[in-house]
């Protein structure tokens, strides 16, 4: 999914590849966490994280697309494979500030209605995760998910290329809140990196690799 990701970010926006340092390999409990992050010119930012636990049991690949200088939503991606189960989470945040219109991606939403859904609960940031993102899980479906999100990701950037520029700074300040508030009430990614750097170290990676708030 990453490398799908990067291609198809590079097709649209000239990539630099950022140093992040220690948070390029970090591992905790048995588990191996590698991320790149590449500044979008013009656009934002785009950030990709793979994990891998002992014996290969379980791998997760996340990708975040976090816009700057283009008045778009954050696109954020997990793809999960354990036990033979996949689990494609596919979700848009409202970080903007002129509220741009990406409903047609409910076309790509629509064309794997036939993927199993699933119900991802209630969490904090109910209020700002657009309708068009989508939940799905199931086993032997590793191809079906990977096409879809290939779809989705494509029109996404399509829909962002075209949308307004804006000031960095007020979009970073959005793009903030929506980081604070994942530091704030916590979840599964973060608690981890907080056993293996530390808090300090766990707010800097989330702010300024995941979602290039500063």
């Amino acid at each position: 999914m990453n490398n799908s990701m990067l291609q198809m970010a590079e097709s649209c926006f000239k990539l630099r590849e950022r140093d992040i340092g220690e948070y390029a390999r970090l591992r905790g409990s048995g588990m191996n966490f590698f991320t790149g992050v590449y500044d979008a010119a013009d656009a934002g930012s785009l950030f990709l994280m793979d994990m891998k636990a002992p014996l290969g049991l379980m791998k997760m690949q996340t990708s975040v697309f976090s816009p700057t200088e283009l008045d778009g939503p954050i696109l954020s991606l997990d793809f999960v494979e354990a036990f033979g189960t996949c689990t494609l989470v596919l979700e848009l945040y409202d970080t903007t500030l002129s509220h741009p219109d990406f409903q047609q991606l409910e076309k790509v939403k629509a064309e794997y209605s036939s993927l199993p859904d699933y119900d991802p609960g209630e969490h904090w940031f109910d209020s700002i995760r657009l309708p068009v993102s989508a939940h799905k899980k199931g086993r032997k479906l590793r191809a079906e998910m990977l096409q879809m999100v290939q779809e989705y990701a494509a029109l996404y950037f399509e829909l962002l290329q075209h949308c307004k520029s804006c000031d960095a700074a007020e979009k970073r300040a959005e793009n903030a809140k929506f980081a604070d508030g994942l530091l704030q009430n916590g979840g599964p990614a973060v608690n981890q990196f907080r056993k293996m750097v530390g808090e300090e170290k766990t707010a800097a990676f989330i702010r300024t690799c995941m979602f290039c708030c500063e």
